[in-house]
């Protein structure tokens, strides 16, 4: 009985292997039309998509806009620790005559700081608005999906 069993192991499982994924790419590529319009292949695999399911775009995080929220509010803590700086390099260097010219410089720097903050605050509301518009997108998805089998059904039973 052991006289009738292959040996699989080594060189010659893997060259089997091997051979079974080229096969499998071969049929692969002749199964391809390659004169195919690419805009219409396109359009087939969206049409031949489950309307309900979920697409990779709808999960991904808004990285990027995170990132240029996190570098505003950095932006204007920035601002502030050189406000504070130059408010205590002013006094100790001028004395309490660089008090007002400080003064509307600290201002102007505190204007600056709430409008890079705020914007900090715009890009994270941007990300929400986003998660929101891809949640409407994954819900109306499924709506059509359901309606469609709805509809179908209904069909089948007249």
């Amino acid at each position: 009985m052991d006289e009738n069993r292959v040996d699989l192991s080594g060189s010659d499982a893997e060259t089997r292997a091997e051979a079974e994924r080229r096969a499998l790419r071969a049929s692969e590529i002749a199964d391809e039309d390659f004169f195919e319009d690419q805009e219409h292949a396109i359009g087939d695999d969206r049409a031949k998509r489950n309307p309900g399911a979920i697409r990779a775009e709808d999960t991904e995080p808004y990285i990027a806009l995170q990132y240029v929220a996190r570098l505003f509010k950095i932006a204007a803590m920035v601002v502030i620790v050189a406000l504070t700086a130059e408010v205590i390099a002013g006094v100790a260097l001028e004395g309490a005559g660089a008090v007002f010219p400080l003064f509307a410089e600290v201002i102007r720097g505190i204007v600056l700081a709430a409008i890079l903050w705020g914007a900090g605050d715009l890009t994270i509301l941007l990300i929400d608005v986003g998660h929101d518009v891809r949640a409407a997108r994954v819900l109306l998805g499924r709506l059509s999906a359901r309606a469609l089998s709805q509809g179908s059904d209904q069909q089948g039973s007249i």
